[in-house]
């Protein structure tokens, strides 16, 4: 079973008996206790962007879930994607897309891709994405995100459930975040977000505003909650004539991109940003994806100077407020 083995698991690092690495500047670790769905790819965008804002030079580690490669690979020095998804993974790729001036490497062993980054740049800390059960790396701060509605479906782990590791693994979070939002636990920093719609985006990056009420479209994602974005995208005005779900993480063939042009008949086509990064060049319909971003309702001021301590920077003031 994969709870007590997890349970374990965790022991085995705690207590010294399975060691852990170090990497010569601080991490910061963003993950979840579930399989899918609490937004883990936006909240690294987000901390990405607010690291640099600050002047903070960030690098972000991942092991790059569904790529075909093996080993430690530059995803981004900073200029963009410089491999395709099959070779760095669908999440990885995008992070490189939407945050120029960052660095993005994947790894079986995120503290070799860390060191790898540091042979050939410096960067001041790195943002470990998915790390929660990543426990060879030592982290200065685990942020542990929770999907406020059904984020732990029915409490047990897989297969029995979602959950990666038992309910009690929170415990050793440093801090949690309550993504679509209620909420939780005791005693340690806690932040509410949600995400929300900004803009439709091309293959170019391109940004263009959000459709007048009405604008009828078909849609297609390959998420663990599609549901979720098919929602979102009538909240923001859109009619969806046909909608077609994919599993997660999909790879979508001729068959699938043919089906879709057919139901599209020459209108434009919406999906994810993370799904845009798997598909092919030449398609048969007009593609843009959905861009969201990540809106903090409350607690940003306590989890954002939690953070600027654990990397060992002065906590500024946040113009911003809590809104993002």
């Amino acid at each position: 079973m994969i709870g007590p083995f997890a349970t374990i698991r965790r022991s085995l690092y705690g207590s010294g008996i399975l060691r852990r690495e170090s990497l010569p500047r601080p991490v910061v670790s963003v993950g979840n206790l579930a399989v899918g769905g609490s937004g883990k790819t936006p909240h690294v965008q987000f901390l990405a962007s607010w690291l640099s804002d600050l002047g903070v030079k960030v690098a972000i580690l991942s092991r790059g879930y569904g790529r075909r490669s093996r080993g430690v690979v530059w995803v981004s020095r900073g200029d963009g994607p410089a491999v395709t998804s099959e070779e760095g993974g669908d999440e990885p790729v995008l992070l490189a897309a939407s945050l120029p001036g960052v660095p993005v490497l994947v790894g079986e062993s995120r503290a070799e891709a860390g060191r790898e980054c540091l042979r050939s740049m410096n960067v001041d800390a790195f943002l470990l994405d998915d790390g929660f059960q990543h426990l060879a790396l030592r982290r200065d701060a685990d942020l542990l995100l929770v999907e406020a509605e059904g984020g732990l479906g029915n409490r047990l782990t897989l297969p029995l459930g979602r959950l990666r590791e038992p309910v009690d693994a929170a415990r050793h979070a440093d801090a949690l975040v309550v993504t679509k939002c209620a909420g939780i636990s005791h005693g340690r920093p806690r932040a509410f977000t949600r995400l929300v719609a900004r803009a439709v985006v091309d293959r170019q990056g391109f940004e263009s505003p959000l459709p007048r009420a009405g604008e009828e479209v078909v849609a297609f994602s390959g998420l663990a909650r599609n549901g979720q974005f098919a929602d979102t995208l009538r909240e923001c005005g859109y009619a969806v004539r046909k909608f077609f779900p994919f599993r997660d993480h999909h790879r979508y063939g001729p068959q699938d991109l043919r089906k879709i042009a057919v139901a599209a008949g020459g209108s434009l086509v919406l999906t994810t940003e993370k799904d845009m990064v798997r598909l092919p060049d030449g398609l048969p319909f007009e593609l843009k994806a959905l861009r969201v971003g990540v809106e903090f309702l409350s607690g940003w001021e306590t989890l954002s100077r939690m953070i600027l301590e654990r990397l060992g920077k002065q906590a500024r003031p946040d113009p911003g407020g809590e809104a993002r």
